[in-house]
């Protein structure tokens, strides 16, 4: 996997967010507009999907709005059609490209009613039980990554 990330999500996020594309391309729409156009909305709150899944909130318009805002998405997409333009009257071979994506998926290992393993409850927690000889039993409900959590709970 390139990606410091659990295998799965970012080869997901990928597929989901290029279907996204080919679908705005083949309605003539621009990507984050798309995009915006299919979010759940703030009213829609709390949300089950089609799976069961439920998402508690969120107000991802303006979390969408506020990136574009950001970064000049419009002075962008018209900085990316004079390349285009450009490029095919010959004057230039650069070209421009900007990706849009929007991933809103469980982290760490989600709710612990979903996403419980042997007890543990797989959102950030620990158990620390200190046995009277002085021993120590820690269980711990994190995710790793890569961040060194072995290493650092054996410290």
């Amino acid at each position: 996997v390139a990606y410091r990330c659990s295998f799965r999500v970012t080869e997901a996020a990928y597929c989901i967010e290029r279907a996204m594309d080919i679908m705005a391309q083949k309605l003539g729409m621009d990507p984050a507009e798309f995009r915006m156009k299919n979010f759940i909305r703030r009213e829609q709150f709390p949300y089950t999907s089609a799976l069961g899944w439920e998402y508690d909130s969120g107000d991802y318009h303006v979390a969408m709005q506020k990136a574009m805002d950001a970064v000049g998405y419009k002075a962008l997409r018209a900085e990316q059609k004079a390349k285009q333009e450009a490029f095919r009257r010959g004057e230039t071979r650069e070209l421009m490209g900007i990706g849009v994506i929007f991933f809103t998926e469980i982290v760490g290992a989600g709710p612990s009613r979903n996403c419980d393993i042997l007890g543990i409850a797989m959102f950030d927690s620990a158990e620390i039980r200190i046995h009277p000889t002085g021993s120590i039993i820690a269980r711990l409900g994190t995710k790793s990554q890569g961040q060194g959590h072995e290493t650092t709970y054996a410290q």
